[in-house]
């Protein structure tokens, strides 16, 4: 594992905090102004000076790269916690990163596989196939012949990321000492947690062998096999699958392909994860979803960020959906409190301009014959204004990475065009009338 010299921590820290230092200043700039003054246009105020502050942000993300790529890629699906002209651009951050040359990549496998590259490889691809925030992977053949992928951790970035997140620390606990009503800790423990399990590759193979495991009796979703004897903490091997990116839709209606068919598997198979196992796969993107040719299944890949939901989910959902149906705003305000949702005052009421919020939500929902993604998207647009206005402090993480999934799921759909009636094939699996076998 490399190190990073002084000089390049101090040069970040200074990045960083210069960077969204003057983020923070511009926001109190233009709070002053709106509590001053009241512009007319304080809005379209609002609006540029957002966008320029991302923008700034996109900047320093792409140059730092490690955690602090992955944090606004993790931040550009937090909809729920940042105005939209955020998350519209730090969510295009998602896989433009540059890959590291091939020398870098040799090293990095042969010291952690204790031999050189020829003795595992017949072939290794010089260019990757594909680079991201951590890691990019390679295509190879293994002695013997069969073809791989393999996944290659950046030397530096275990030392980036406790650098960073050292940093990060430091600059939103100063803060939170000026701001009182803002908490943004728990952003920063949500990193310190999920990003190093996805350093960990032997994690993430843990990850998709279990998640394999728990589909295995689905005939419509592949999940490529761990070559575990040539699998460390910082190199994956993993059963090679040809694959049509799941939004490629003229790929995919020339490959003969159903995309109306292939939606329907994937808003299953995520109920299937979420409802029946309680585990799943929390990183849908669409590099992470392909469809093979030939059998039409739907292949999932990288399993780095996988959760484990807590005991009493499904029964959670259970009730949520009770209420949602008898527009019960207190019953749905007492299953958000008993989520995890958390307010200012820690009262159960509080949540009830939360609970009205969602159940107008689900009212709209109930009005479209079928799954609009279009909807999710204006919820994501919708629930960032009402936490804000409402004294909500805290959404828990399996929550913020559910509404990702969905999010992630809702833009899969919008591009493949989908018709699925995403309430009917949620339900049964809500009420446990759906075990682990695909319908007939």
């Amino acid at each position: 594992m490399e190190s990073i010299s002084a000089r390049e921590r101090v040069y970040r820290a200074r990045r960083i905090g210069t960077t969204f230092g003057r983020v923070y200043l511009g926001i109190k700039a233009n709070q002053l102004v709106q509590a001053r003054w009241h512009p007319a246009d304080m809005r379209e105020r609002w609006s540029r000076f957002n966008r320029r502050s991302a923008e700034s942000i996109y900047d320093a993300a792409v140059e730092l790269r490690g955690l602090v790529l992955k944090g606004c890629q993790f931040l550009g699906s937090r909809s729920d916690v940042l105005p939209r002209e955020y998350v519209e651009v730090l969510s295009k951050l998602q896989d433009r990163v540059p890959p590291k040359p091939f020398s870098v990549v040799r090293r990095t496998v042969e010291r952690e596989l204790r031999r050189p590259i020829e003795d595992v490889f017949e072939e290794f691809s010089v260019s990757p196939i594909a680079s991201a925030s951590l890691a990019q992977v390679h295509a190879a053949r293994l002695r013997g012949g069969e073809r791989v992928a393999v996944k290659v951790q950046y030397p530096e970035v275990a030392a980036l990321v406790r650098s960073d997140l050292a940093n990060l620390r430091l600059l939103f606990r100063a803060i939170d000492v000026i701001e009182r009503k803002i908490d943004l800790m728990p952003l920063i423990d949500e990193l310190g947690t999920h990003v190093p399990r996805e350093l960990d590759f032997v994690s993430e193979a843990d990850n998709a062998e279990r998640s394999a495991k728990q589909l295995s009796q689905r005939t419509d979703v592949r999940i490529p096999r761990i070559h575990r004897e040539w699998t460390t903490r910082r190199v994956l091997v993993m059963e090679f699958v040809d694959g049509i990116k799941i939004t490629d839709v003229a790929a995919l209606r020339a490959a003969g392909i159903d995309v109306q068919r292939v939606v329907q598997t994937l808003i299953e198979v995520y109920c299937e994860q979420v409802l029946v196992h309680g585990f799943f796969h929390a990183d849908p993107h669409p590099g992470n979803l392909l469809v093979e040719p030939g059998t039409a299944r739907l292949v999932m890949l990288d399993f780095g960020l996988a959760k484990e939901l807590p005991p009493g989910f499904r029964e959670a959902v259970v009730r949520v959906a009770a209420a949602l149906l008898k527009d019960d705003a207190d019953g749905l305000a007492a299953a958000l409190f008993d989520m995890g949702f958390e307010t200012r005052t820690g009262a159960r009421g509080a949540l009830a301009p939360a609970a009205r919020f969602f159940l107008d939500f689900a009212a709209r929902f109930r009005e479209q014959p079928f799954v609009n993604p279009r909807m999710f998207e204006q919820l994501g647009e919708e629930m960032p204004e009402m936490i804000r206005e409402n004294p909500i402090v805290r959404v828990p993480s399996h929550i913020v990475l559910i509404g990702r999934v969905l999010g992630l799921l809702s833009g899969v759909s919008r591009s493949l065009g989908s018709r699925a009636d995403l309430l009917r094939t949620l339900l049964p699996y809500a009420l446990g009338q759906r075990g682990a076998a695909p319908p007939a």
